[in-house]
């Protein structure tokens, strides 16, 4: 599994049909998987695990952070 670290992201944001969506606040830590599934880490030391099939993927920076990490 690859970690890729996400902690310069104020939001990020996975969309799906429908308008619906998962907003994650803070995240910290992005793992992707062999098959591509992500899990995500937040501050809170949540796990989030977004459903496959998202249509696109958004995030914002922090000020001052830069707008690709990987």
């Amino acid at each position: 599994m690859e970690q890729i670290d996400i902690s310069s992201e104020q939001y990020r944001i996975y969309s799906y049909e429908d308008n619906k969506f998962c907003k994650i606040e803070n995240p910290l830590t992005l793992y992707v998987t062999e098959n591509g599934t992500h899990r995500i880490v937040d501050a809170q030391g949540l796990t989030h695990r977004p459903s496959p099939g998202y249509l696109l993927i958004s995030w914002l920076p922090k000020e001052g952070a830069p707008n690709f990490v990987a």
